[in-house]
């Protein structure tokens, strides 16, 4: 009797273990060290920051889908695959709660100058009470951008948790889409203009990209915050380092940067600044229940392939 060949997935950055055995179970599994010849072998292939390009996609002899390990696929050029008959799979929301968590953990430092409080007791010395002191999440009008999946989990623990007044903007959310106790504005001048913090949670498009650039920061409250755990390129990082050195805002923080997986940044430099790796969704819950979703969503376009393009 012939004995039907197992699909090769080739995952080419690393994942939880847990979802290693549960592919291998499943499938030929190529770990990342064994996946260096993955156009010629990956019937299917999962990345999370590994840019994959039309020449890329054009050598791989055997290729039908390639599953993004998260939610956005600007790594991978899509258009490419589609033109090829290759599939684009991703996970949007999967990772929602680890990313809104972190979103949170960073205003409340930020608010509260963890930082900077840090520093100075380990140099010895205490801040004056001005410096010790800070916010509530509640006391400043939060402003977010972009009311997906991250978004909508971060106005959830603001208004839930903290009880925090809450305006957002995102021109394409369907209007019984929008998070309860959360006030739409039609502007990001409006939103701009009424928030004391201010969370970006937008994908990178033509259309986002610098949207927070020189202008847009200075028209920003004076000692106001900014919170980015959108993608690099969306903030203008030069204007919000000088911004943060002019007192003009008094802190921000990101996990994502125009730079990676480099992080050259003119804001590292910058006492106060909080800064991530790009580490949103770096939960043991998070990476397992991506990778399985991934992993699950892969298998089955090779079971059963499905059109080409981009489908969650």
């Amino acid at each position: 009797m012939t004995q039907t060949r197992r699909p090769v997935v080739c995952v080419l950055d690393e994942i939880h273990p847990a979802v290693y055995d549960y592919l291998a179970e499943r499938a030929d599994l190529r770990r990342p060290k064994d996946a260096a010849n993955w156009r010629e072998e990956a019937d299917g292939l999962i990345v999370r920051g590994t840019r994959i390009s039309a020449d890329d996609l054009k050598a791989a002899k055997r290729l039908k889908v390639v599953g993004k390990h998260g939610a956005g696929v600007d790594n991978i050029d899509a258009d490419a695959a589609a033109a090829l008959g290759i599939e684009v799979r991703h996970t949007p929301g999967v990772n929602a709660p680890s990313v809104a968590d972190l979103a949170i953990g960073m205003a409340l430092a930020l608010l509260r100058g963890l930082e900077r409080q840090t520093t100075a007791l380990r140099n010895g010395i205490l801040l004056p009470p001005a410096e010790r002191t800070g916010f509530e999440l509640a006391e400043l009008t939060a402003g977010i951008v972009g009311l997906g999946n991250v978004g909508r989990a971060t106005a959830q623990r603001l208004v839930g948790g903290f009880g925090s007044t809450v305006v957002g903007y995102d021109p394409y959310l369907a209007p019984d889409a929008w998070p309860q106790r959360v006030r739409p504005v039609a502007t990001i001048d409006e939103l701009i203009a009424e928030s004391g913090i201010i969370f970006l949670h937008m994908p990178l498009t033509d259309e986002t990209r610098n949207m927070f650039d020189r202008e847009a920061i200075a028209r920003m409250n004076e000692g106001s915050f900014l919170v980015n755990l959108a993608r690099g390129g969306t903030v203008d990082e030069a204007a919000l380092a000088e911004a943060l050195v002019s007192g003009h805002l008094r802190g921000a923080a990101s996990d994502v940067f125009v730079s990676e997986p480099k992080y050259e940044s003119p804001l590292l430099s910058i006492d106060g600044f909080i800064a991530t790796p790009h580490m949103g969704a770096q939960t043991e819950a998070s990476l397992r229940r991506v990778g399985t979703a991934i992993a699950d969503k892969v298998l089955a376009c090779l079971a059963e392939p499905a059109p080409a393009g981009v489908v969650a």
